[in-house]
């Protein structure tokens, strides 16, 4: 079996990329959802690459703030996955990624950059599954639904 995907006609400018994102949670049990135009404006989670030198949990906390100024305080990897040429990112690119269940330090106001993101929603879970999502955070959704969203 060939485990190696072949990028015949794309090349992956930035080679293979570390990112993190967050399912964040509120006090009606409700996730927080983000639109992206990096993402095809379909919702997601937050979060972004992590810089050399950065732990994972300092990565997550860093790009929440920046993204959604939202204070959260990471509590495990809910999974961790890769992914490989979106057909929703904007360019090529090879990730792997982590995702971490988060606990807000406090309030759920959130303050978008406006840069890299143009719309959030809070969610029940199972609604945001009916939403349209960018490529795999179905999956980041049902394991957080299977996972048990008492965690928070």
């Amino acid at each position: 079996m060939n485990d190696k995907i072949k990028n015949t006609d794309k090349e992956l400018p930035k080679g293979v990329e570390v990112v993190v994102s967050a399912v964040i949670t509120n006090k009606e049990g409700k996730i927080l959802l983000v639109k992206s135009p990096k993402w095809a404006n379909k919702w997601m989670m937050p979060g972004g690459h992590i810089e050399p030198g950065e732990t994972m949990a300092a990565a997550a906390k860093r790009e929440i703030q920046e993204e959604v100024g939202i204070e959260i305080e990471p509590k495990s990897i809910l999974l961790f996955q890769e992914l490989i040429n979106s057909k929703d990112f904007y360019r090529p690119a090879h990730f792997i990624y982590f995702v971490f269940l988060c606990e807000m330090k406090d309030g759920d106001n959130v303050v978008l950059d406006n840069s890299e993101l143009n719309g959030y929603i809070w969610v029940k879970p199972e609604e945001g599954l009916k939403m349209e999502l960018a490529e795999s955070f179905s999956e980041t959704i049902n394991k957080y639904i299977g996972h048990g969203s008492n965690f928070c």
